[in-house]
Formats: C-alpha cells, structure tokens, sequence
C-alpha cells in the first residue's frame, strides 16, 4: 500500500543583476557616454531650431524675427557652456591638444567675438539715428528728415559687412580632427563644430535683417510746401536808397534761414491743409448718407490724405526698426558674455595639453 508521494518543483536559477547591468552599459555606451549624452541631445536640439528660426528670417525680416534668431542664438551658446562644462565632456577634449582642430575652433570664436562686439557699436549708433529721424519726421523737417535718412542708409550699408565677417566662419570647413582621437571625442569635437558654424550663420542672419529694417525706414520722407517768409531787408540799413523794404526768403538750404519763422509758417500751412482736409472729409461722410454701404467704402478710402498715410507708414517702419534695437541690443550684450566665456572655457579645457 503507497503510503504517499513526494512532489519536487524546480525554478529556473535567476540571471546576475550585474551582467544584466553591464550588458544594458555596453548597448548604450555604443555612441556617446550615457554620462553626457543629455547634454549633446539639447545642444542638438537648440541648433535645429536656431537653423529653422534663420530660414523664417531669410524670407522676411521684422523686428520679431530678428530678436527670436538672436534669442535662441544665446540658448545655443548656454547649451555649448554647459557641455563645456560638464567633467566628462572635458576629458574627451583634452585630447585634441594643439592640433589644428583646436586652433580652428578657438580662432571662429575669437572672430565671431570680435563680430558681435561691431555689432553692438553699430546698434548704439543706429539708435542714435532711429531716434533723430523720428523726431525729423514728427517735426516735419525735411533738411533734417533727409539727413538722417543718409546716416541710417549708411549705417545699413555697414552691417552687411560685419555680417559677412561672420559668415565666413561658418563658410570655410573645420579642419578633421586628430587621428587618434577615440570615437567619444570625435562625436564632441563634431557637436561643437557644428554648433559653432551655426552660430556663425545665425549671427551673419541677425545682422542682415537689422541692416534691410535699417535700409526700409530709411525711405521715409516728408514733403513740406515751401511757404515765403517775410523779413525785413539788411540793405536798408546800410543804403537808404529806394530798395524794396522787404524781399522774399525761401527755406531752401542755399538761402538765408530764419528757423523761428519758417517753423511758424510750416505750422500754419499744416494747419490750413489739415483744416481744410477735415471739412472736405465731413462734406464727404454727409453727402455719402445717402447712398449704400458699397459705395460709402471707396469714398472713405479717397478722402484719406496719400501723404499721412505714407506718413503714418513711414513711422511705423521707423517704431519697427526702434523695437527691434531694443530687442537685440538687450540680447546682444548676452550672447557676446557667452562667446567670450566658451572660448575661455575651451582654452582652458586645452590649456592643460598645450
């Protein structure tokens, strides 16, 4: 008689948590460091987006686009400090040594340092003239309006070359780097080389679109009916011969100017006109009472004045140009701080090799 039976159940031996972590390293360590591979991703990531910001700018520039390129051209340069400074971003650098790799990358950021720094001397002067022609235009003025239309025109004309400065960093290829290098230095010396002909295009991108805003306000003109100013004649002090007692002066630059009254007589000439454009508006709006909403609409667009509308463009070009001084010369101070502190900490990564 069986008395009873013996059951056995056996489990399969679970594998090492240490293989399966070493393992997981090796997939992962294909590439990059899993260490600072987050790094180089958001570096990554900040130059896509500055590289699709300066495709919307090369299509049309206004004071928004502008200041957004140069917005996410300092985020770069944070994101490049950052990777600068991370320990194991530097070990891998350091092996670069005083190869022409090396040198390549210090000199670009030197260049693109030097770059900005005009660029910022030319905002402040730009400013200068933004403020002067607005002022010219709010006055009326056109002697003063004219010149400072020449001085902003000018001043366009030298962005461009400030900006080809920069983009010829970003034209000229970098050097390879040194042979022996192993596969995590060369994918970083490859991130931050790519990084740095961006920022160089950026760069080049920012300074075309403040010189074309620079050139489109400097069209703004005022046209100013020239109105005689009567004086009395400086002859009939000297002769008391029969000569005319008063003559007429003009407010053309070659003649004599009498600032006070030609200000006076261009305030009542715009008075009259403008007067005179309110009642024929107003005889306007009463006599289109009668007829449809079709036909009131054309007549509206007629009684407006072509000059204060070109005025009134005008000062819009000119408050789009201030706007977007504003905004860069705010960010521009930023973005040159950071490439001066990159290529000091570049320097200082390599320092140790040299």
């Amino acid at each position: 008689m069986v008395v009873g039976f013996r059951r056995t159940i056996s489990f399969p031996a679970p594998k090492a948590a240490t293989a399966a972590k070493g393992e997981a390293y090796r997939v992962r360590s294909a590439s990059l460091p899993c260490r600072f591979h987050p790094l180089v991703v958001q570096l990554d990531e900040d130059v896509a987006t500055m590289r699709e910001l300066v495709g919307r700018l090369a299509s049309g520039a206004s004071a928004g686009s502008v200041a957004g390129a140069a917005e996410q051209l300092g985020r770069v340069l944070v994101s490049l400090s950052e990777l600068l400074h991370h320990p194991q971003a530097q070990e891998p650098l350091r092996r670069l040594g005083r190869s022409p790799f090396a040198e390549r990358l210090l000199d670009d950021f030197l260049r693109l340092a030097d770059a900005h720094g005009s660029f910022r001397a030319a905002l402040v002067a730009l400013s200068a003239l933004q403020a002067e022609a607005r002022a010219a235009l709010r006055r009326e003025d056109p002697a003063r309006l004219a010149s400072a239309a020449r001085a902003l025109r000018r001043s366009g004309r030298d962005l461009p070359r400030i900006a080809s400065s920069a983009r010829a960093v970003a034209a000229k290829p970098p050097p390879p780097p040194p042979a022996g290098l192993p596969a995590d230095g060369t994918a970083l010396a490859a991130a931050i080389a790519d990084a740095t002909a961006a920022v160089a295009s950026a760069s080049a991108a920012v300074f075309s679109g403040v010189s074309s805003l620079s050139i489109a306000a400097a069209t703004a003109r005022v046209e100013v009916a020239a109105t005689p100013c009567w004086m009395p004649s400086p002859a009939r002090f000297t002769t008391p011969s029969a000569t005319p007692r008063h003559h007429i002066i003009t407010t053309k630059p070659s003649s004599l100017r009498i600032w006070w009254v030609a200000d006076l007589m261009r305030w009542m000439s715009r008075a009259k006109r403008r007067s005179a454009s309110k009642q024929h508006a107003d005889s306007d709006v009463s006599s289109s009472s009668t007829y449809s909403a079709a036909t009131a609409r054309p007549q509206s667009n007629v009684a407006v004045d072509p000059d204060e509308r070109e005025r009134k463009a005008a000062f819009e070009r000119l408050d789009n140009l201030g706007r977007c001084i504003a905004d860069v010369e705010s960010i521009g101070e930023k973005v040159f701080r950071a490439l001066v502190n990159t290529r000091v900490s570049l320097l200082n990564i390599l320092s140790t090799s040299f």
